[in-house]
């Protein structure tokens, strides 16, 4: 393809995003809505997936053992639990273990230490982390059902790790859902934008057949226009999120009250998103234009 004629498509998409700027407006702002609120469901999306994987870190599950259990005993439980398919890692902790990092937790001058080395009330256990929150309730009954060989209590999460799975699980369908019916609305006015153009051209398109004009010759320009739509519509809210979560992280940091919200820097959730909103327009627009052309171009 030769630089002239590259040209020559460009300009020509340009000139008719000015001509008919009022119905490019509107394709562009419904984009630039659909990426916004697409935008808005990823980066709450993210952040309860992290959430999630900070409790799979931190919380996990505690299987306290039996105190008359041998050290062999214990060497065959942890094999056993080794076994469980969802665990992701397993570590032994001795009862004065736990009470060393119970006295490091308090600090070491406290009253509440006292007689605790004669009488140690802590347990031996196995902290068990999950390779997904979501398979607790699994790895909670695989741990029952070990009760016979020496675990006498199991701790977990409870209820509160199965709520972040499933608001993280809709968050996601939602934003699929909203991806998919607001993409739609972008196509659909899209195309009526760039049915407008061709039937504003349409003699103009005759001449153009007639003198030996191909298909894609003519075709091109309109192709482009709702490409640059689309872009456009993809750019602009891209930057108005980026913008805002910066002033929501900056307002946040500022209130000592909320020192416990750990929120995602920038770059893990904008390094990602950039793209698929700026192609996620493109996208659309293509779609748009090329089923406008498809459907209102004769040639």
């Amino acid at each position: 393809m030769k630089p002239r004629t590259i040209r020559y498509y460009f300009g020509e998409a340009f000139r008719s995003v000015v001509r008919n700027r009022l119905m490019s407006v509107a394709s562009i702002f419904t984009v630039a809505s659909c990426i916004f609120i697409v935008s808005v469901f990823w980066i709450l999306a993210a952040h309860f997936e992290y959430f999630v994987q900070q409790m799979e870190e931190t919380v996990g599950m505690v299987a306290f053992i039996d105190d008359e259990l041998g050290h062999g005993s214990i060497l065959q439980l942890e094999n056993m639990i080794r076994n469980i398919p969802q665990i992701a890692s397993i570590e032994f902790e001795s009862r004065e273990d736990a009470l060393d990092g119970f006295r490091y937790w308090i600090g070491e001058d406290t009253a509440l230490l006292e007689g605790l080395e004669i009488d140690n009330p802590f347990r031996n256990s196995f902290v068990i982390e999950l390779t997904d929150l979501a398979f607790e309730e699994d790895v909670y009954r695989a741990l029952s059902n070990l009760q016979p060989h020496g675990i006498d209590n199991i701790r977990r999460a409870g209820a509160l790790g199965s709520i972040l799975v499933t608001i993280s699980n809709v968050v996601q369908i939602i934003s699929v859902f909203l991806i998919v019916l607001l993409g739609i609305i972008s196509i659909v006015i899209i195309t009526n934008t760039i049915r407008i153009t061709v039937n504003a051209r349409r003699h103009e398109i005759n001449i153009m057949k007639y003198v030996g004009a191909t298909d894609w010759f003519i075709r091109w320009p309109f192709v482009i226009e709702g490409a640059l739509t689309g872009l456009i519509g993809g750019a602009i809210p891209s930057g108005i999120v980026w913008l805002g979560y910066s002033h929501v992280m900056n307002a946040v940091s500022a209130i000592p009250e909320l020192a416990f919200i750990e929120l995602l820097e920038s770059d893990m959730i904008f390094g990602a998103l950039f793209p698929f909103a700026l192609t996620l327009g493109t996208v659309i627009g293509l779609v748009g234009s090329t089923t406008a052309v498809k459907r209102h171009l004769k040639v």
